[in-house]
């Protein structure tokens, strides 16, 4: 065979319009898929066997260059992308006159990219909503937190967490089948068209809540739509005027070396998701993420009433204005401690993602939630060591004396003023956890 490959269909008639459209498309989502910020390079190479760098492989946020994290401002990377890609695309006419491009061969490949491109994304989205990575169960600090006092981000989490009906786990199975079908010629009209419908759902949910991730949702539904368009005129013809529609018969001929190439990296992508998969199974029941791995104090888990609270030797009773006394203290299974005062204080505004980090620097309870100050500790002997998870300076020590129903705390605050809390631990039943079938009386 002369070239490397070929079609079996006459090539078709581009005109100029659709030329210009063509190269300004292919340009613009160029600079929107290649990365530019630095930041992903280095954890690229710094690359660990953990399923969160795999994600972070596919996870590609498309901002051309660092803007704003929110709002219009946010879209600056996008319109210099596109304004260079419609200068880009005149250039290349310019350049192009008096020779021949196959239009044909360049969408195809284009196509070929975008479909695995956009397979990646979600059979890494699929698997962390199968598996409670992206969307966690809520916290004993959470149920402990008033409805008001989450970000519009964490609200959205929470509840689509606590669905019982499978709702996270055929969300992301259908994103893993539709991930499928775009791998086969065949079936990628029906692929695209799955992801189109769940895409509208989550960039509307990331604009509605601020998730922070519409950036991302919204290049993987343009990528959507433009492999949705080549069989556009086919789906109208039967879901709309039905009638009779012509498959589509394009059959590329592969040479020998390009044959054998694209097996090669068949079977390379085939590993990558196949590890990729195995990793996130494995890590599912050994990795807490999103929440650190490192126990906490045994048994010391729940919610507790500060009986007692005395600082620099002044008693401050219950109040319901007293800004400084510690009202309630949660312990997590894990080693965080978390304290809901009277006292409003401005929540972290960074929004979630998964990427692999140390315990220490695990921070997703702690973001979003304007309602409690959360600590991560760490017991030396006698001695609980506590650290603000969103103020480094931020610091506390105590000794630690323990009963079976009872904590107390003595210490000094992060002025170095005495400060002595007593924690009575309370049996809670929580609602959450019950429902029609395990009904629950509180009187």
């Amino acid at each position: 065979m002369s070239s490397a490959y070929s079609f079996n269909i006459p090539a078709t008639q581009w005109t100029t319009w659709e030329k210009v459209l063509f190269r300004t498309t292919f340009l613009f989502l160029l600079l929107l898929t290649i990365p530019s910020d630095t930041t992903y390079y280095k954890q690229l190479f710094s690359f660990g066997f953990h399923f969160q760098d795999f994600y972070h492989i596919g996870y590609i946020t498309p901002s051309f260059f660092s803007s704003a994290h929110w709002g219009a401002g946010s879209f600056t990377g996008w319109l210099i992308a596109f304004v260079i890609a419609v200068a880009g695309a005149f250039v290349w006419g310019i350049l192009e006159k008096g020779k021949h491009i196959n239009y044909d061969a360049l969408y195809y490949w284009t196509r070929v990219v975008l479909r695995y491109r956009l397979a990646i994304a979600f059979i890494s989205a699929g698997l962390v909503l199968i598996l409670p990575f992206q969307l966690p169960y809520p916290t004993i600090s959470d149920l402990h937190t008033a409805y008001g006092d989450f970000l519009p981000w964490k609200i959205y989490y929470h509840s689509t967490a606590v669905a019982t009906a499978g709702y996270r786990q055929t969300i992301g199975t259908l994103e893993i089948i539709a991930a499928i079908l775009l791998l086969y010629r065949k079936t990628v009209a029906v692929g695209a068209l799955i992801i189109t419908f769940v895409l509208v759902n989550v960039v509307l949910a990331n604009f509605a809540y601020e998730i922070g991730d519409h950036l991302y949702s919204l290049y993987l539904l343009i990528v959507a739509i433009v492999l949705l368009l080549h069989d556009f005129q086919r789906l109208y013809a039967i879901l709309v005027q039905q009638t009779a529609a012509f498959a589509d018969r394009v059959q590329p001929v592969f040479g020998s070396k390009l044959g054998k190439l694209r097996h090669t990296l068949k079977i390379v992508f085939t590993v990558f998701v196949l590890l990729f998969t195995g990793l996130a199974i494995g890590s599912s029941g050994k990795d807490n993420w999103p929440y650190p791995n490192q126990s906490g104090l045994k048994d010391a888990a729940g919610f507790y009433n500060v009986s007692s609270f005395s600082l620099s030797d002044s008693v401050h009773p219950y109040s319901l204005t007293d800004t400084i006394r510690w009202n309630d203290v949660v312990f997590e299974k894990w080693n965080t401690l978390s304290v809901r005062t009277l006292k409003s204080h401005t929540p972290a505004l960074r929004t979630p993602g998964i990427s692999y980090e140390v315990d220490a620097a695990r921070n997703y309870e702690a973001i979003g939630n304007g309602g409690r100050i959360f600590y991560r500790y760490e017991l030396r002997g006698d001695s609980l060591h506590l650290s603000n998870s969103n103020d480094a300076t931020d610091k506390l020590v105590f000794h630690l004396q323990r009963t079976a129903t009872s904590v107390v705390l003595n210490g000094k605050d992060a002025k170095g003023q005495p400060l002595t809390v007593t924690l009575d631990k309370v049996s809670k039943e929580y609602l959450l956890f019950k429902g029609r079938r395990k009904p629950i009386s509180i009187y």
